[in-house]
């Protein structure tokens, strides 16, 4: 079988050259894609009962990709979001491979299209200030384990940084000390290579500073207590344990994402413009934070309270209304 016939070659290059070269798609854009691949592939081997060296690109069959989608669904439990974001990797496969082989043009469009499913979007779940404040007082400050525990938790609320952010912050992404115009900054790395700089209150200042002390730049600020830098999966945990101790949390599933949406969601509370959170929380769009506007019922009220119009007044009984009962019978 020639070689880009196979399905192999392609993916070979779409995965090492195309996404990292031509695109430079995010290190978990890229994760994404290949994780997708690594369940197609076995699925497709299963059901074509074809060793997976041996797939041919038409193998790919749309047929096979729905049935693929199905069963992300119905036998791993994945939401329609996963399932969307499955379908998306597949579809840039596809229009990789178009765009270069001309043969394989109508295939192409038969995968492209396929359509992505309705998800209904979830609830954005954050926390009150008291919450927060019984989240930050979990940690046992009085020990060496609990100070940096708490300030990762104090970070993560502060700058609203996502937990991969979090995870790769080095101590050279932190300008404290007072040495900035009076401003202490955290250099945080989020999607697609971008950075931006958020400022640290004076308490995510103070509890960092031991943190760092004598450390070389390099190193990661929140090590755990292996000596190691924290993974994701480390950050998730904590915040786990520290919700599980919180009476207010019980039966809620409280995640760094949650806490990056309590950060946007108190700005809007203490007034600040849309478009500053934006810049705060790295989102490219601002549609992406237009979310936050939306989901406190405190601004709504106000908001109903700046449009009354005083008192209002008994209206007529409907049987009064001679006129109306007029034209209605005339109809």
């Amino acid at each position: 079988m020639p070689e880009f016939v196979t399905l192999g070659p392609w993916l070979r290059r779409f995965l090492s050259e195309y996404i990292v070269t031509e695109r430079n798609l995010a290190r978990n854009t890229r994760a994404s894609y290949r994780d997708t691949f690594s369940l197609l592939l076995p699925f497709v081997s299963r059901k074509l009962r074809k060793s997976v060296d041996r797939l041919a690109v038409r193998d790919l069959s749309s047929a096979l990709v729905l049935q693929f989608l199905a069963y992300l669904e119905e036998d791993r439990g994945c939401s329609a979001r996963t399932r969307n974001q499955r379908l998306a990797a597949i579809r840039a496969f596809a229009r990789f491979i178009g765009s270069r082989d001309p043969a394989h043009v109508e295939w192409c469009g038969h995968i492209r299209a396929i359509a992505s499913k309705k998800s209904l979007s979830q609830p954005v779940g954050w926390l009150t200030r008291t919450e927060m404040e019984s989240m930050l007082a979990v940690p046992d400050r009085k020990t060496r384990r609990g100070q940096s525990e708490y300030a990762l938790l104090l970070f993560l609320y502060n700058t609203g940084a996502r937990v991969s952010e979090a995870a790769q912050l080095k101590v050279g992404d932190l300008q404290i000390g007072g040495g900035n115009g009076g401003h202490d900054l955290a250099t945080l790395h989020g999607k697609g290579g971008k950075t931006r700089q958020c400022p640290l209150w004076p308490e995510t200042e103070r509890v960092l500073a031991p943190e760092i002390h004598g450390r070389a730049i390099d190193d990661a600020v929140f090590v755990s207590r292996l000596g190691t830098a924290f993974t994701r999966f480390g950050v998730y945990r904590l915040i786990e344990r520290c919700a599980a101790r919180v009476p207010k949390l019980a039966g809620r599933t409280i995640t760094p994402h949650v806490i990056r949406h309590t950060t946007a969601c108190h700005l809007v509370l203490a007034g600040v413009d849309i478009n500053t959170i934006r810049a705060w929380l790295g989102h490219v769009s601002i549609s992406t934070t237009n979310i936050y506007a939306e989901i406190d019922l405190t601004l709504k009220a106000n908001a109903v309270a700046l449009c009354e119009v005083g008192e209002s007044r008994p209206g007529r009984s409907w049987k009064e209304d001679k006129d109306l009962m007029t034209f209605l019978k005339s109809l």
